[in-house]
Parts: structure tokens; sequence; C-alpha cells
């Protein structure tokens, strides 16, 4: 119903800027857009997007969508989306493989 409606963009909100804040204080990555976000983001990246994604991948995470496959020099942007649905272990878990992407 409504307030199950407003829990759920609610949780979207607070997951999806819990991850955006982590990922972004990793060194070599970075909130691409300062703008105001619901539940997709755009990091920035020392490596390619397509490179990120590949390494994810072999761990089974998806890890969102290159953007450089949509848009010009975009190589190092990635794509991601945070709903509901996502538990804090597996975002930890996310941003654990990046860090060790990152280093």
């Amino acid at each position: 119903g409504k307030s199950g409606l407003k829990q759920v963009a609610e949780l979207c909100l607070q997951k999806s800027h819990y991850l955006a804040e982590k990922l972004s204080s990793i060194s070599g990555v970075s909130l691409e857009f300062s703008k105001p976000f619901f539940k997709e983001f755009v990091i920035k990246s020392r490596i390619p997007a397509q490179e990120i994604v590949d390494r994810l991948a072999e761990n089974k995470i998806f890890a969102g969508v290159p953007l450089s496959n949509y848009y010009n020099n975009m190589d190092n942007c990635l794509l991601v989306a945070v709903t509901e649905k996502r538990t804090k272990a597996e975002m930890d878990r996310f941003i654990n493989e990046i860090e060790v992407i990152m280093l």
C-alpha cells in the first residue's frame, strides 16, 4: 500500500547513499556527478569500468553498466543501481571487491 511504497523508496535511497559514500571513499574511485540521486549513481575509477565489471563477474557480482558502451569519454565510469533488496552484507562485499581491484 501507500506506506509500503514509501518504505521501499526510503530503503532504496538509504542503501544507494550508503554504497555511494563507501565507494567514493576508496582511493581511485569518486562520484562522477554531484547532483542528488535516488537509487542510481555513477562512479569514476582510475581503471576502465569494463574491467571492474569483468573482474566482479568472476565472483558472481553484477557491478553495473559501463557507460563507455553508450557515451564517449566515459571509459572509467560505471552506473551503479541499488534497490531495496540489496543487503548490507552484499553491499559490503561489493565495496571490498572494489577495494581489492583498486589496490
